[in-house]
């Protein structure tokens, strides 16, 4: 398994994409995809949960070259992450309201578990070998995973359902009708 830790973190963050991470107000739910593409608007509602994701980015970049520094990043990664638990409220993208937040999908646990799995791999390396040489070098498959992941980001900005529509100040605002 400490072999593989990086193609399991992979396939976790990919897998994780394809459900709800969270559960907001009534009926209301947010994809784990959705949050990844729309996550820095959050900057501007104080919520920096979403740097969890450049962060694993960049531990998993670095971890031959720079094994403990990758393991800082993804320690830093995993409790941005668990700090989630603390969010109460979240902004609706749709009705710019904020709603309470009720619960979290198996997107969130399955992000976290990522971000736990590549600390746990990264951490037992740290202690096992000596020199970058000795780290597991990159798979063809981490390759295939990373491309995957790229592709998958890409796609979600196109989608018109992800993206944020911007209206000059001269345009009315549609009227959402309640029925």
């Amino acid at each position: 398994m400490p072999a593989f830790y990086v193609m399991f973190t992979l396939v976790l963050f990919l897998l994780c994409l394809c459900f709800d991470g969270l559960m907001m107000g009534v009926d209301g739910h947010m994809p784990a995809l959705q949050i990844l593409v729309m996550g820095p608007w959050g900057i501007a509602f104080g919520l920096y949960q979403w740097f969890a994701n450049p962060l694993l980015g960049l531990a998993i970049l670095a971890r031959r070259r720079f094994r403990r520094v990758a393991l800082g990043a993804g320690l830093i990664a995993l409790g941005l992450a668990l700090s989630c638990l603390g969010i109460e409220r979240l902004p609706d993208n749709r009705s710019y309201d904020f709603l309470p937040l009720t619960g979290f999908g198996p997107g969130y646990y399955l992000w976290t578990l990522a971000i736990l799995l590549f600390c746990l791999g990264q951490g037992w390396w740290c202690r096992k070998v000596q020199t970058a040489q000795d780290m597991p070098r990159w798979r063809w498959f981490d390759v295939l995973l990373i491309a995957v992941l790229t592709s998958t980001i890409y796609v979600a900005t196109k989608m018109p359902s992800l993206g944020v529509q911007i209206r000059s100040s001269d345009e009315p605002m549609e009227q959402v009708q309640a029925g």
